[in-house]
């Protein structure tokens, strides 16, 4: 069995290509792959996040909106979570979506909008979105991530337990690439065997970071 931890931007284009990457995977292949997208949010993944999106991060008022917007945009994503990981799948990236236009601003109006389209209760996700329990739910995952060590988005673990001799995960971080993900997944090998086989690949990896952790 896999387990795939797949942390993401719930606002961001490359983390979009990831999941659809990951689900692509698991649709292909036989293998039991158990998988959770992970929303994060610390200061490097939103400047990693204006990068992308050509803006100056630089500007603290802009930063801070950017922080802000990803920030409401994870409590809605964990508040959708309650309803079923299907719908908030398809809110998740239907929300990654909404964001390839460049002006987009997240508000109640653009969640509802999506959330009635991918068939959640809007009225329990409105409760849910600022609820103590959401808040919770992200403090959890937040931790996860330190833990994981997780610096930018997007970015996979992935652990094979068929391999019962290792307990170690391999970390990929800015892992947005069909290639990378499936030879990761699908690798009849150890997380180390796999670091080294994807080490010697580097050449054409260099934006990924691939670290073994345990």
């Amino acid at each position: 069995m896999l387990e795939v931890f797949l942390f993401i931007n719930p606002i961001g284009q490359l983390c979009l290509r990831s999941e659809e990457a990951l689900l692509k995977i698991i649709g292909e292949t036989d293998a039991n792959i158990h998988f959770k997208f992970i929303p994060v949010l610390n200061l490097k993944n939103v400047e990693h996040y204006m990068q992308f999106q050509q803006q100056n991060s630089h500007d603290l008022n802009l930063r801070n909106h950017v922080f802000s917007t990803i920030y409401e945009a994870v409590l809605a994503y964990k508040a959708a979570t309650f309803q079923g990981g299907k719908k908030s799948q398809s809110f998740l990236m239907q929300l990654q979506q909404a964001f390839r236009e460049p002006d987009m601003e997240l508000n109640t109006e653009l969640v509802l909008t999506i959330a009635k389209r991918v068939g959640l209760d809007t009225e329990m996700l409105l409760e849910d979105w600022h609820s103590p329990l959401t808040k919770q739910a992200f403090d959890s995952d937040q931790q996860l991530s330190c833990e994981m060590n997780i610096q930018m988005t997007p970015s996979a673990v992935v652990f094979n337990y068929s391999k019962g001799e290792s307990e170690s995960g391999l970390l990929i971080e800015n892992c947005d690439s069909y290639e990378l993900l499936k030879q990761a997944c699908c690798a009849e090998t150890t997380p180390e065997q796999t670091f080294q086989a994807l080490q010697k690949q580097k050449s054409t990896l260099s934006r990924v970071a691939l670290h073994v952790i345990s």
